[in-house]
């Protein structure tokens, strides 16, 4: 055996040193030399991909790998060779060039890109000539921008001129800031806990705050965490209950008092029933990081696993968890992906959970992956441990932001600690369900991470080294997204309505420049990301929440220090559809585009002169309508009337009708109920023994492979073949709901079937996905009478007529 040993990515030292000592392979012909331990088992993989049988790709992979780690551990090498890469790249981007030679390269690198979107390839070498090649386009096109495009042809022209360029600054910095993260990705391995004694491992306190939540939520993620794959005597257990306080139960409104008392109480009966510890405090100060850092002052466990209390985790979480802080004592925080089990109001409000990758997978399958080789994956609120040693010297969850998780780890990776991310999903937990809890959410989300930007700005930090300055400077800029977003919404408005001439090019230059800049910002997505985040996900997402976010993002800007934190609503009413109040807002833009249009149109005709300009114009306006269109789509709210999430199962079940037994397979099941598939034959034999509401009884195997029996009613048959059933006594039986959570929770290979698993579309294909499901779904005759009576009413009430 060698010294060493590769797993997915990671290079794995010997028992005698730690992730952070000398004892690693130092030169990339000794790691090339250790490459039998890879062939040892053809299981190992790197970045989710298992290695070819070719010789020649397999050595090729290696040295790459090896030559990135090589420098991975030499920043002055890094130094190096970065900045030879940035000079000739300078070079060749303010190298005078014929505009047709341009052109030819642009070209000829999108075609390449396009052929590999469709044709994915592991080729590092086509890899770093794609990225680099996209580095060089964007930067010779700003460079075109700033040399030939940007002219003064009067005040307000120019000054649309700057906003548009300054916007596209933005998007060059993000661009790059892009590009450094996703050079390499780390698929860090777990460390398995075999052979580590019971009483050798550290003790781990469970932090569950919660705030206003419903008592169910919290209680299903209490009895998850009480089933852990954990020694018990090692494992303590706490709620936080912030809706509880004394300052709540002493509140001046009687019957917010009167709930207060009456939530703490149900809570304590629940801990005392279960075996947990309750915690609450005197009054309600720093939010969520004051709720923790209360309970940090009353317990001693070694680790701190923080669970937002609809997290619902499996019970091998902290066997996949605890090995990183035995093996390096450095490691402040292991954090792990954030995994739902309800679709986000986007997917829900255009029908398209399941059909293409959830929204979150592009940060917690990639990029933050893409952190973590950086050394710089950070705290992101749940679904992490943290030790608590580090967290003492720092005084405990940093309160100073409304993003109290990143600020905390921010602080912390600059005292010279380390982080690891773990990309495998333990736990699935509820998104916002409604498009105004979404807005909620990403306001705070907004404000906290411009906080960070503005207050505690990496580059302040001497104890973070480059990398990790630039990867969390990516993470704090992406959110003044608002401003570019609306901007690139308005801007050709500004000509049509206002012939603001905000951008300058003939129709060469529009083809030669343009043109490429716009197609390589789709393809280098597509091309990145693509495995987690379509194209033109993003646009719609930003486009949705840009005018609510924007505001916003001016308040925290003009003062740092006045935000304060916002609950997202969990368990929201969702019975009914309806139109959101938000959508007046994307009514009044719809109105606008509208006028723009018709204003268009005249001009088409009316001055012939201006039709390269128009086309140009009216063409964005166009791209811009589907996005505004998907909007009011969005916050045309679809009616959800489960209560709980169904999962699919394929497992036998034994259903019990009197004294008949039958045998047939789950199609899928949830905390409250199930559906289960028989033969046909069986289903006509038993379809005139049942009558709605009949008691059943089932069989079913749990976890450990042991029967146990669950009473319910039957419910009826749905498309003539599906029995479906109704649980009896499944929230107020512990014993039964226990079993039910952990079949369900415990296992997260069971979730791996509701994972989007197809293949990625190409960015054309995308949109019109998008642009078809918010066509069916739009409620826009109802959006626009919504705004035409609250538009009426406010008449009245600013000129006082009628009552």
């Amino acid at each position: 055996m060698s010294r060493t040993g590769i797993i997915q990515g990671e290079i794995r030292p010997t028992d005698e040193c730690d992730y952070t000592s000398n004892c690693f392979y130092r030169r990339p012909a000794d790691f090339l030399r250790s490459s039998t331990d890879y062939q040892d088992d053809p299981r190992e993989h790197y970045d989710g991909k298992p290695f070819t049988k070719d010789w020649w790709r397999h050595k090729f992979f290696i040295w790459d790998r090896a030559i990135v780690h090589f420098l991975y551990r030499r920043e002055r090498m890094m130094y190096i060779l970065f900045g030879t890469l940035i000079f000739l790249l300078i070079s060749l981007i303010t190298l005078h060039q014929n505009i047709y030679s341009h052109m030819v390269f642009a070209y000829f690198t999108l075609a390449v890109m396009f052929y590999f979107i469709m044709n994915k390839s592991e080729n590092r070498v086509i890899d770093m000539y794609i990225k680099i090649s996209a580095v060089y386009l964007v930067y010779r096109y700003i460079y075109w921008r700033v040399t030939e495009s940007i002219t003064y042809t009067g005040f307000f022209d120019f000054i649309g001129t700057i906003g548009i360029f300054l916007s596209e600054i933005y998007s060059t910095i993000l661009f790059s800031l892009g590009i450094f993260t996703s050079i390499m990705v780390l698929n860090r391995r777990v460390v398995n806990l075999e052979g580590v004694p019971k009483d050798e491992l550290p003790t781990v306190d469970v932090f569950i705050p919660t705030y206003n939540e419903p008592y169910q939520m919290v209680a299903d993620t209490v009895i998850a965490v009480t089933m852990f794959d954990y020694p018990p005597d090692r494992l303590a257990i706490h709620i936080l209950d912030d809706g509880g306080t004394d300052q709540k139960c002493n509140d001046k409104n009687p019957e917010k008092a009167r709930a207060a008392k009456e939530r703490r109480q149900m809570f304590l009966e629940f801990a005392e029933r279960i075996g947990v510890d309750y915690l609450t405090r005197a009054k309600n100060l720093h939010a969520k990081a004051g709720n923790m850092n209360s309970a940090l002052k009353v317990t001693n466990g070694d680790l701190v696993l923080i669970l937002d209390c609809d997290h619902i985790p499996a019970s091998d979480f902290l066997q996949n968890t605890v090995g990183w802080f035995l093996k390096v004592p450095k490691i402040f925080l292991v954090q792990t992906p954030h995994s739902f089990y309800n679709p986000d109001p986007i997917e829900k409000n255009l029908d398209i959970f399941g059909l293409a990758p959830a929204e979150n997978d592009m940060f917690y399958k990639y990029i933050q992956r893409g952190h973590d080789f950086w050394d710089s994956s950070f705290f992101c609120g749940s679904a992490a441990v943290i030790r608590r040693k580090y967290l003492t010297v720092i005084g405990g969850i940093a309160g100073d932001t409304i993003t109290e998780d990143a600020e905390t780890a921010l602080t912390l990776h600059a005292a010279g600690l380390k982080s690891a991310y773990i990309a495998v999903p333990m736990v699935r937990g509820l998104q916002a369900e409604s498009f105004d809890g979404l807005v909620l959410q990403r306001v705070r989300w907004t404000q906290g991470m411009i906080q960070i930007f503005l207050l505690k700005n990496a580059f302040k930090y001497r104890g973070l080294s480059w990398f990790q300055k630039l990867s969390y400077t990516s993470a704090s800029f992406f959110w003044f997204f608002p401003f570019v977003r609306f901007i690139f919404l308005t801007a050709p408005l500004l000509y049509i309505l206002f012939e603001l001439e905000i951008y300058q090019a003939s129709s060469l230059e529009l083809l030669a420049y343009t043109a490429p800049h716009l197609l390589l910002a789709i393809f280098i997505s597509q091309y990145i990301y693509g495995d987690v985040r379509w194209g033109y996900f993003s646009d719609v997402y930003e486009s949705a929440l840009t005018i609510f976010t924007l505001p916003a993002a001016i308040e925290v800007m003009a003062n740092p220090n006045d935000p304060e934190f916002e609950v997202t609503p969990k368990g929201e009413d969702s019975s009914k559809d309806r139109v959101s109040n938000l959508a007046i807002q994307f009514v009044w833009f719809s109105m606008l585009f509208i006028l723009g249009f018709i204003v268009g149109v005249y001009k088409w005709f009316a001055y012939p002169e201006l039709h390269s300009a128009l086309s140009s114009t009216m063409s964005w306006l166009v791209f811009n309508s589907i996005f505004i269109v998907t909007s009011l789509a969005i916050a045309s709210e679809k009616k959800q009337l489960r209560q709980y999430v169904r999962i699919p199962s394929n497992e036998r079940v034994i259903l019990k009708v009197d004294t008949d037994t039958y045998i047939g397979k789950i199609i899928d099941m949830s905390l409250s109920g199930m559906a289960i598939k028989f033969p046909d034959k069986i289903t006509e034999e038993i379809k005139p023994k049942l009558t709605p509401g009949k008691e059943v009884k089932i069989l079913i195997y749990d976890n450990e492979g042991r029967l146990f029996a669950i009473y319910g009613n039957f419910l009826r048959f749905l498309f003539g073949t599906r029995f479906t059933m109704r649980f009896k006594n499944a929230e107020t039986d512990l014993e039964l709901r226990k079993k039910l959570v952990s079949l369900i929770f415990g296992e997260k290979s069971r979730w791996h079937e509701m994972d989007y698993q197809e293949k990625p579309k190409n960015p054309f294909a995308s949109l019109w996905m998008l642009f078809s499901h918010a066509t069916r779904s739009a409620s826009i005759k109802v959006a626009y009478k919504m705004t035409f009576l609250e538009f009426k009413e406010e008449l009245k009430s600013w000129f006082r007529i009628g009552k």
